[in-house]
């Protein structure tokens, strides 16, 4: 750990979330989205025709973020980091999820429903366009009502970036998470922060949250974003 920022209610930790995790005080839902692996397959550049959005930083050679961590390593970590009745929401590709599944369930938590987040834009791809990601939805200990359970397995949310990070995800659908699984004034813990979209969610939502981040560059700039999201009117 090199670095610990206070920001209002939001505690942010720049370092490995394997060592990290161990020290923190347990929260009430874990809401993240991992670094892991992912294959090349799309056609490189190419000039329209296609349609889609992505990042100017992912070349489409599967190596958006830096990923020395599997599913297991951090996931077994996770029942001690979260209250006794919690909830999870775990990030995937297609091609992870049968990972992350397993080592999710290994790690003790109980499978509830796999959640969808429809992105309404892909990457040109040769076997259909992708323009979904996965969220593994699931539990430890008793089972729990969401807040609203009309809630939709399936979210179709076009991602507006408030970052130049490769793999940013909507604050609305981290909020909509959020605000399902806690109470106001309840604890979210994101052990992979990234530039801090979950962060804003929380203070957003009225939660007080708790982030990891290994690379500076990414530390820095959720530091920004939650500060900004610490002045608003709530």
């Amino acid at each position: 750990m090199s670095r610990i920022e206070i920001i209002g209610d939001a505690t942010l930790y720049m370092g490995d979330c394997r060592e990290v995790m161990p020290t923190l005080p347990r929260s009430d839902v874990l809401i993240t989205d991992p670094p892991y692996k992912v294959t090349s397959g799309g056609f490189g550049d190419l000039e329209g025709g296609f349609g889609g959005w992505i990042k100017d930083s992912y070349d489409n050679k599967g190596s958006i973020v830096e990923c020395d961590i599997d599913w297991s390593e951090w996931l077994n970590l996770m029942p001690q980091a979260l209250a006794p009745d919690a909830q999870i929401y775990v990030f995937s590709n297609d091609r992870n999820l049968p990972v992350a599944w397993a080592a999710a369930e290994e790690a003790g938590f109980k499978f509830h429903r796999l959640l969808t987040w429809d992105k309404r834009a892909a990457l040109p791809n040769r076997w259909y366009q992708q323009t979904c990601e996965f969220v593994w939805f699931g539990r430890q200990g008793k089972a729990f009502m969401i807040a609203d359970p009309s809630s939709k397995a399936l979210q179709s949310i076009f991602q507006r970036d408030e970052s130049e990070h490769p793999t940013e995800k909507p604050v609305g659908l981290c909020q909509l998470y959020i605000e399902n699984s806690t109470a106001r004034g309840g604890t979210v813990l994101d052990p992979f922060m990234g530039s801090g979209t979950t962060g804003v969610a929380a203070l957003r939502s009225g939660r007080k949250f708790i982030g990891v981040e290994l690379t500076e560059r990414w530390f820095d700039v959720a530091c920004e974003r939650i500060s900004k999201a610490n002045v608003e009117p709530r």
